[in-house]
């Protein structure tokens, strides 16, 4: 998942990992008990719609990074 992100970033590629999904279904979906297989991760990949996606130009915002992590020693 890690490297496919990195290879997405550097392609100019929009990735989404997504969680939280039925992977029964997304097996049954697409037929991957057949084939020996089965889903445990989905990645949305794609190009964002720059003429429809208000967000896409809006500058990020960005938590100081105390305020995000904790470290423990």
């Amino acid at each position: 998942m890690g490297t496919a992100l990195i290879a997405a970033a550097e392609l100019k590629v929009d990735a989404t990992p997504i969680e939280g999904f039925n992977a029964s279904i997304i097996d049954e979906v697409l037929g991957l008990k057949e084939k020996g297989l089965h889903s445990t991760v989905i990645l949305a990949l794609g190009y964002r719609d720059l003429e429809k996606d208000y967000m896409a130009t809006m500058k990020k915002v960005r938590l100081p990074i105390d305020e995000m992590v904790t470290k423990v020693y």
